[in-house]
Protein backbone atom coordinates (compact mmCIF):
# COMPACT_ATOMS: atom_id res chain seq x y z
CA UNK A 1 0.00 0.00 0.00
CA UNK A 2 1.12 3.68 -0.51
CA UNK A 3 0.34 6.33 1.45
CA UNK A 4 1.05 10.10 0.50
CA UNK A 5 1.97 12.68 1.95
CA UNK A 6 -0.75 14.72 4.30
CA UNK A 7 -3.83 13.36 6.02
CA UNK A 8 -5.14 9.84 5.89
CA UNK A 9 -8.35 8.46 7.59
CA UNK A 10 -8.07 4.70 8.79
CA UNK A 11 -11.35 3.49 9.44
CA UNK A 12 -11.77 0.34 11.77
CA UNK A 13 -15.13 -1.23 12.72
CA UNK A 14 -15.20 -4.11 14.95
CA UNK A 15 -17.52 -6.37 17.19
CA UNK A 16 -16.79 -9.55 19.63
CA UNK A 17 -19.33 -12.69 19.46
CA UNK A 18 -18.77 -12.96 23.36
CA UNK A 19 -17.29 -10.67 26.09
CA UNK A 20 -14.41 -7.99 24.86
CA UNK A 21 -12.05 -8.52 22.22
CA UNK A 22 -9.37 -6.74 20.98
CA UNK A 23 -8.37 -5.52 17.52
CA UNK A 24 -4.69 -4.44 17.05
CA UNK A 25 -4.22 -2.46 13.29
CA UNK A 26 -0.48 -2.05 12.54
CA UNK A 27 0.77 0.03 9.24
CA UNK A 28 4.35 -1.22 8.49
CA UNK A 29 6.34 1.96 8.73
CA UNK A 30 3.96 4.18 9.82
CA UNK A 31 3.17 2.61 13.60
CA UNK A 32 -0.08 0.88 14.80
CA UNK A 33 -3.03 0.97 17.34
CA UNK A 34 -5.47 -1.15 19.22
CA UNK A 35 -8.90 -0.47 19.60
CA UNK A 36 -11.42 -2.42 22.01
CA UNK A 37 -14.23 -4.30 20.43
CA UNK A 38 -17.20 -4.29 22.40
CA UNK A 39 -20.02 -7.60 22.38
CA UNK A 40 -22.78 -5.40 22.93
CA UNK A 41 -22.60 -3.33 20.02
CA UNK A 42 -20.27 -2.17 17.08
CA UNK A 43 -17.75 0.10 17.65
CA UNK A 44 -16.81 2.95 14.96
CA UNK A 45 -13.71 3.51 15.27
CA UNK A 46 -11.92 6.68 12.32
CA UNK A 47 -8.56 7.66 13.12
CA UNK A 48 -6.44 10.04 10.96
CA UNK A 49 -2.62 9.99 9.98
CA UNK A 50 -0.96 13.01 9.21
CA UNK A 51 1.92 12.04 7.41
CA UNK A 52 5.00 14.71 7.02
CA UNK A 53 6.13 12.31 3.60
CA UNK A 54 4.64 9.27 1.60
CA UNK A 55 5.29 5.86 2.27
CA UNK A 56 4.88 2.39 1.67
CA UNK A 57 3.95 -0.22 3.92
CA UNK A 58 1.62 -3.27 4.83
CA UNK A 59 -1.27 -3.02 6.84
CA UNK A 60 -2.85 -5.80 8.71
CA UNK A 61 -4.99 -6.64 11.40
CA UNK A 62 -4.20 -9.03 14.53
CA UNK A 63 -7.36 -9.89 16.64
CA UNK A 64 -8.63 -13.15 17.51
CA UNK A 65 -11.47 -15.28 15.52
CA UNK A 66 -14.29 -14.09 17.89
CA UNK A 67 -13.89 -10.38 16.50
CA UNK A 68 -15.26 -9.48 13.79
CA UNK A 69 -13.95 -6.73 11.19
CA UNK A 70 -14.00 -4.48 8.22
CA UNK A 71 -11.28 -1.79 7.71
CA UNK A 72 -10.23 0.79 4.93
CA UNK A 73 -7.52 3.43 4.59
CA UNK A 74 -8.77 6.78 2.80
CA UNK A 75 -5.77 8.53 1.07
CA UNK A 76 -5.21 11.70 -0.41
CA UNK A 77 -5.33 12.22 -3.99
Amino acid sequence: MKLAKGISWVNVNCVASAGKGQLTLVIETVGEFTITCPSNKVHLGVNQLDLAEGRKGRFRIETTDHVQWIADIQTPD
